[in-house]
């Protein structure tokens, strides 16, 4: 069969294609020389280099993010991973803080075996974080700080970290928790801002993605070690991706209000002994969250409860809105009892220095689901159980 060497799109079509292909011709040894050597001749190389529905949903990302330029990643710990991993050659010092994802964490404590040295900070009580990192913030390399922190939403004063640190350190932040609709960290001095795209951007539970933005010339090693290492992105997810971000405000919007409005809930409710959420005076970073974040403070609320562990797996499968489930920023409402479903492999005594109790809980507000529904919900079974406490 001849082959075909031109096959026109479409040019009145509202989406974009889907561009699925791994290979990219061209017509003879002038055109490729000129487009290997001139980066401002757009033409495909391989499909593990190239691919415009990766490039045209990185474009929107870096939009949103208020940086220069974007790279995609299969997921968000790939963008994590692949990230320290392109400069561990080159620099020797990472830090990063005590309360951020298990998995996160868990690279984190495997540097050494790369003879990378780790510091880690406790960054619950701001002030005493600052001082810590005084004493040795000019020997650090890369800080990583997750932003809010997983689970209790704690943050860190990121602009007093990146005046203390070297002006060569990258300062990287892990952002998944608010979302560049709540807070942009390269606008407050950030380097390098990182997303899981699965949770709030992606908003629909049905793909996994990550994002690493930031400027240019900090990007473009991290996109050479993508290209290299082949962790990218399916060109399906990226265009569905594309597709969501167009209600990504709204959603944004929609669970900024009932993030609220559940967390409200809970800070007056009897049965409840902690709310961790950053639009609340209680929290103890709300005051400084003021300073970053804008919009508001997103559809997850952490609490702990005055139950005991098994009292609070019983009310976790009374419920009947949420799924019991690891996830957020979807449509539908996930909640998870931390000690036995996510920090099940720890110790005791290692959740005691995560601060994860035996009655803490977190809840994922889904855009889907009535916030009402949802305060009936926990409402309702929080009164049988404490009626059952009451008759015991």
């Amino acid at each position: 069969m001849a082959r075909t060497r031109k096959n026109e799109p479409y040019s009145n079509s509202v989406l974009p294609a889907v561009y699925q292909n791994t290979t990219y011709f061209y017509d003879n040894a002038e055109t490729y020389t000129k487009a290997l050597h001139d980066k401002s001749i757009i033409r495909g190389r391989y499909g593990r280099y190239h691919n415009p529905s990766w490039e045209s949903t990185e474009e929107i990302l870096a939009q949103l993010d208020a940086t220069d330029t974007c790279v995609l990643f299969p997921s968000g710990m790939s963008a994590i991973y692949s990230t320290l991993m392109t400069f561990a050659g080159s620099r020797r010092c990472f830090a990063t803080i005590r309360y951020l994802y298990k998995n996160t964490r868990r690279i984190f404590e495997r540097l050494d075996t790369l003879g990378l040295r780790t510091i880690v900070f406790d960054n619950a009580e701001p002030t005493d974080f600052i001082e810590a990192l005084k004493r040795v913030s000019q020997e650090i390399d890369i800080f990583l700080v997750e932003m809010p922190s997983n689970p209790h939403l704690y943050i860190a004063d990121i602009e007093k970290i990146r005046a203390l640190l070297r002006p060569d350190a990258l300062l990287i932040v892990d952002s998944t928790l608010a979302s560049p609709h709540n807070f942009k960290p390269c606008v407050w001095g950030a380097d390098l801002v990182i997303h899981s795209c699965t949770k709030y951007l992606n908003g629909h539970a049905d793909l996994l993605l990550g994002s690493v933005a930031g400027v240019k010339e900090v990007i473009d090693p991290i996109r050479q070690f993508r290209d290299m290492t082949g962790a990218i992105p399916s060109p399906k997810d990226a265009f569905t991706l594309m597709q969501h971000l167009k209600t990504f405000k709204l959603r944004m919007d929609a669970l900024n209000v009932a993030g609220q409005k559940l967390a409200t809930f809970l800070k007056y409710h009897p049965m409840v002994s902690k709310v961790y959420y950053l639009g609340l005076d209680s929290h103890p970073h709300s005051k400084q969250a003021q300073k970053f974040f804008t919009n508001g403070y997103g559809g997850v609320v952490t609490f702990e409860l005055n139950l005991s562990k098994q009292e609070t797996s019983k009310l976790i499968d009374n419920l009947q809105v949420p799924y019991i489930a690891s996830n957020f920023g979807g449509a539908e409402t996930y909640v998870e009892h931390l000690s036995p479903f996510t920090y099940y492999n720890l110790s005791q005594e290692k959740r005691e220095q995560l601060h994860i109790t035996d009655s803490l809980v977190r809840l994922s507000v889904g855009f889907n689901d009535p916030i009402d529904s949802i305060i009936n919900d926990l409402a309702i079974n929080l009164a049988r159980l404490n009626k059952l406490e009451v008759c015991g």
